[in-house]
């Protein structure tokens, strides 16, 4: 059964439509991919939808937080691994706005305790009414992206810098393997200016067809800048280069969360 057919009888079951799952893959590091979906997440629900923010990077790969973006009591990978309720996972932060870990997921699958069904089959049987799921991610493995859903949007989010491409064309192999039948979405950030972001994306596009045989869409370029990191002294209030841990960050404008939303929702 496909995931449209999957999609339409849930409905005729439970009288509640799937919502639509968006997979955000990032070559940025993990704090900013986690801020990137977050941005995303509160833009989409300021549109007037009801969003779901799943955050599954893992707390040993943040570099500057030092938590979770809200406390939880439950991860999502417990409630696959039958643990947890999906209801005791999920928090609501405010009207149409609820949040969720998913951390322990990748151990739960690798381990082999995680079951299906899928979160969207989850919500809807719970009757849980979401519009949007939204889940970042450095890691997009086809294995792990399928838990969270029968049809996920992906989009891919890199620099120009050619790390960042070859980083990118790697997500594009694990995300291929889903094998959906539509182009995979590539938004470029940063970099001297929208000819160079045209450029990096022509470079990966060209790539991504010759070795695997995927077609990639740009959704467009979004100026970016990498700031220094700086703490307080709290003796003098002075500011002051951080001491460790990175001395610089990506700063994504205002205007990258709108044009990413406005993607999504489109």
């Amino acid at each position: 059964m496909s995931g449209a057919d999957q999609a339409s009888g849930l409905r005729n079951i439970f009288g509640s439509e799937m919502c639509r799952v968006i997979c955000i893959a990032s070559t940025l590091d993990p704090d900013s991919s986690i801020h990137l979906g977050h941005g995303a997440a509160r833009n989409i629900h300021q549109l007037g939808h009801r969003v779901l923010l799943v955050d599954e990077v893992a707390l040993a790969d943040r570099k500057t937080m030092s938590g979770f973006l809200y406390p939880v009591r439950y991860d999502l990978g417990q409630v696959f691994s039958g643990s947890a309720d999906l209801l005791k996972s999920i928090r609501q932060i405010e009207e149409h706005f609820w949040y969720a870990t998913s951390a322990r997921l990748r151990p739960e699958i690798t381990s082999r305790f995680a079951k299906y069904p899928q979160l969207d089959e989850r919500l809807v049987r719970h009757e849980i009414d979401i519009d949007y799921v939204i889940f970042p991610t450095t890691d997009p493995q086809a294995n792990i992206i399928a838990y969270y859903g029968s049809n996920v949007k992906r989009i891919l989010v890199t620099s120009p810098e050619a790390a960042d491409l070859k980083k990118a064309l790697v997500m594009v192999r694990q995300m291929a393997e889903l094998q959906l039948d539509e182009p995979l979405s590539v938004l470029i950030v940063g970099g001297e200016d929208e000819a160079a972001g045209t450029a990096a994306f022509e470079k990966l596009h060209a790539a991504a067809n010759s070795a695997l045989e995927q077609s990639l869409e740009l959704l467009g370029w979004i100026k970016a800048l990498t700031a220094q990191r700086v703490e307080i002294d709290l003796d003098d209030m002075s500011l002051n280069p951080v001491s460790r841990g990175p001395s610089h960050e990506f700063v994504l404008p205002h205007g990258f969360f709108k044009a990413i939303s406005a993607k999504i929702t489109a």
